[in-house]
Order: C-alpha cells, then sequence, then structure tokens
C-alpha cells in the first residue's frame, strides 16, 4: 500500500511539473505546447488514472493560462477539458473492463435537477439560441463536479484535490502580492482601484475574495488541532499570506464571510457561549478595522444600488415565480446585477431552479458535519482535517456569496463535488447502509429557501 502511494504520489507531482512545463512551451509555441498537453495528458489519463486529467481541469481552473496565452484565447479550453476528460474516464473503465460508476450521493440528482432548471428557463420561452449558450456555458462546471465527486474517491486522492486547491489559491495570492507591489500581476493583470485581483474566474476583487476566503480554515485547523509539529509554522504563514491577500482584495463580502469562520472556529475552539463571546468581538473588530466596511450603509452609493438590484431581483421572481426569467438573464432586466446569489438564483431560476440550488449546498454542509464527526471518533484526525475544510469553506463561500451574484461559480460547485466525494467515500469504506437524504431534509430544504426569501424581503422592507 505505502509503494503504491509513493508510486501514485510521484506520478501526480510528475504530472503538475509537466503540467507547468506545457505552460512554459505554450507561452513560446502555442502548437507545440498544445500537443504536448494533448499527448501528455490525454495518455497518462488512459494507461494511469483518469484523476489526472482531474487535476490538469483544475489547474487550468486556478492558473488560467488560457485567459493571457494568446492563442488560447479563443479556444473553450474549459470545456474541453472537462469533457475530454469523461470521455478518456469512460475508455479507461473500458480497457480495465470496470463498468462506469459514477458516486452514488443525492448531490448528483440535485445537480442534474439544477442544471435541467437553467436549460428549462430559456425553454419555456422557446428561445433555442441562448438555450444553447446557456447549456455551454455551465457544462464544463457540471462535468466537474461529476469528476470530483467520482474520481476523488480515496482518502489519498481528497488530501491531494484539496492541497492543491489550497497550493493553487496561495499562487493567485501571491500573484496579487507581485501586483500589489509592482503594480502587474499574473498575464499583466494590473490591480482595481487599489484592490488586487486576478484573471479569468478570479479577475474581481470579490470573486478573488471569495477563493481566499475558502480555504483559511485549512491553515487554521493545520494550527490549531490535529497537524504534526513542523507543519504548524507553514500552516501560520499560509495563513497570514490568505488574510493578507484577502486584506489587499477590500472585498466586503469576503471579510464578512471571514467574521463568520472566525465565530464558527472560536465557538468550535471555546465552545458555544465563549466562542461566541470571543467570535463576536472579533467580528466587530473585523467590521470596524477592515478596509471600506465602514462605507456599509443603504445610503451609500454601492450598497444602494445593491439593495435597488435585490428589490428588482424579488419583484421579478414574484412576477416569474415558476422558471424565472432565464439563466444569466438579469442584466435584460436590470442595468447590473443582483449582487446576491440568492436573489440571483430566485429570479433567473425560479423556485424550480432555487431549491435545488439550496438543497445542494444545506445536504453537503449537513452531510459533512456528521461525517467529520464520525471520522474524528475514529481516530482519523489527519482526514477529519480535510474534511472540516470543505464544510467550512462551503459555509463561507455560502455567506460571502449571499453578497454577490456568485449563483453559478466554480469554486462553489468545486467544494460541491468534493462534498459528494467525501460522502461517497466514507460510505464505501464504511460498509454500512446509510439515508444519505431523508423527508426531513427535503423539509429543512424548503424551510432555509423560505427563510432566506423572507429574510431578504424583511430587509427591503427596512430600508428601501
Amino acid at each position: 500500500m505505502a509503494s503504491h502511494r509513493i508510486a501514485v504520489a510521484a506520478t501526480m507531482a510528475g504530472v503538475c511539473l509537466a503540467a507547468f512545463g506545457v505552460a512554459y512551451l505554450l507561452l513560446q509555441s502555442a502548437a507545440f505546447g498544445a500537443a504536448a498537453a494533448i499527448g501528455l495528458v490525454g495518455m497518462t489519463v488512459i494507461f494511469v488514472d483518469p484523476f489526472v486529467g482531474l487535476v490538469t481541469y483544475l489547474l487550468f481552473l486556478y492558473t488560467r493560462p488560457q485567459d493571457f496565452v494568446e492563442a488560447l484565447k479563443s479556444v473553450p479550453i474549459m470545456v474541453a477539458l472537462s469533457v475530454a476528460t469523461f470521455a478518456l474516464m469512460v475508455l479507461h473503465m473500458a480497457i480495465r473492463h470496470r463498468a462506469v460508476v459514477l458516486a452514488r450521493v443525492p448531490q448528483n440528482m440535485l445537480m442534474v435537477w439544477f442544471f435541467a432548471a437553467m436549460i428549462m428557463s430559456h425553454v419555456v420561452r422557446a428561445n433555442p439560441a441562448t438555450t444553447i449558450e446557456t447549456t455551454m456555458e455551465f457544462l464544463p462546471t457540471i462535468v466537474m463536479y461529476f469528476l470530483i465527486a467520482t474520481l476523488v474517491s480515496s482518502h489519498f486522492k481528497l488530501k491531494f484535490t484539496v492541497n492543491l486547491i489550497v497550493l493553487s489559491t496561495l499562487f493567485l495570492a501571491g500573484s496579487g502580492f507581485l501586483q500589489h507591489f509592482t503594480g502587474t500581476g499574473l498575464g499583466g493583470k494590473e490591480s482595481y482601484e487599489g484592490r488586487i485581483q486576478a484573471i479569468g474566474i478570479f479577475s474581481d476583487p470579490n470573486d478573488l475574495g471569495l477563493a481566499l476566503v475558502v480555504v483559511m480554515p485549512f491553515f487554521y485547523l493545520k494550527l490549531t488541532e490535529f497537524s504534526r509539529l513542523w507543519q504548524k509554522p507553514l500552516a501560520l504563514i499560509g495563513l497570514v499570506a490568505i488574510l493578507y491577500a484577502l486584506f489587499l482584495t477590500q472585498s466586503r463580502g469576503g471579510i464578512l464571510a471571514l467574521g463568520v469562520m472566525l465565530v464558527l472556529m472560536l465557538t468550535r475552539r471555546l465552545g458555544r457561549t465563549f466562542g461566541l463571546i470571543a467570535g463576536g468581538v472579533v467580528f466587530l473588530a473585523i467590521f470596524a478595522l477592515a478596509p471600506r466596511m465602514g462605507t456599509i450603509s443603504t445610503g451609500e452609493a454601492s450598497a444602494h444600488g445593491r439593495v435597488e438590484a435585490w428589490s428588482v431581483g424579488l419583484d421579478l421572481f414574484e412576477a416569474y415565480p415558476l422558471f424565472g426569467v432565464g439563466a444569466y438573464n438579469f442584466t435584460e432586466y436590470h442595468f447590473r446585477t443582483a449582487h446576491n446569489s440568492f436573489v440571483l438564483c430566485a429570479t433567473e431560476l425560479g423556485m424550480f431552479g432555487l431549491y435545488p440550488w439550496i438543497m445542494l449546498i444545506y445536504l453537503s454542509i449537513k452531510n459533512n458535519e456528521f461525517i467529520a464527526s464520525a471520522v474524528r471518533q475514529s481516530r482519523m484526525r489527519d482526514v477529519a482535517i480535510y474534511v472540516d475544510t470543505i464544510r467550512y469553506g462551503l459555509i463561507a463561500f455560502a455567506v460571502g456569496a449571499y453578497f454577490l451574484s456568485r449563483t453559478y461559480n466554480e469554486v462553489l460547485f468545486l467544494f460541491i463535488g468534493l462534498s459528494a466525494a467525501v460522502t461517497n467515500i466514507f460510505v464505501k469504506e464504511s460498509g454500512e447502509k446509510f439515508v444519505l437524504i431523508e423527508k426531513r431534509d427535503w423539509i429543512n430544504g424548503l424551510l432555509w429557501t423560505v427563510g432566506a426569501w423572507m429574510l431578504t424581503k424583511a430587509f427591503l422592507v427596512a430600508t428601501w
């Protein structure tokens, strides 16, 4: 077993190094680099492990060579990578005479339902052009989810994937530091009004802020709980880097998510009473000292515009309650986006899409909480850190996304996929039968949906 892990780890490390080498070749010769990448990844996926294809996809997702290599800008690289990896996974299984079995978790059904709701939001308007556009836009994300849920099938692969995401996020933070101190970051990207940002899906300080805050629990848990002594200084350095980069984004949604995370972490560490007191103090301190937080009020121009967008969104939801106005269509009805993922989902997809979206987040958090407790009791504390990182990261994203339009964001579904993978691993290894979604979960999901609507509506009544 140890030799197998060493061999797999060496293979993965080699592929990662080769991927960066290919990125360099792409800068020199697009044709040669692309051919090298396709051959390298394809052969490895077929004859070694389809997981390598997923690793490649995640590297492209975070490092974004397709956004600064001129020859790749017009290529739908993420669609190609996701679909090709899935197809090569099927070929790999066929060569080895194995059946293709997707992870048996309830998130699968909810993901298909959510994707169907996105498509249906345009079908009901008899608009085939936007239906196709929406399908192609979200296709890489849903394929990524199924690849993660299926291919992250062991503790080793779970740890590897989370570590890869953490290191990739540190890479984004490093690019932000370069941008802050020199004026230019990765791909020639400059800061936005003094706020650092990355490229591609992170080309907004708020997106970068969310990507940073979702990995913060990893460093905190490594620093305060079960890691080895030599890992703690590294965890401290990583935590400081992430927090400083988050500070440089000046993302108010990211800072609020950080505050909620610290309350949860301190409650976990000190108990409910003392944790809530200490967390509340820290939260207020962050609110008072963090950049741009003092400008939050409904009278401030940016906040006023967001509240107005929320109001428009809820009015549209009430006008089109079943299927919404169409995925990615909010700005067809208002000059700015909703700046609230819940409102955006309700407006564009109606109740048919909002409910599975809420259920995906709720069920992933709920099942991972149970699994983390079970893993800790079995003394696999090193694994528990990764399970808790995914759960807290998903909570952080949900908090931050309430103030941003990130309904379809890749990082959200990346963490939902990891949550599904954790469930799949746990069920397979336990050998027991678990009811992964109960009747009360459907009711709780409905209560969360209605509760979020009522909270948002009450806020608008009080402030608008």
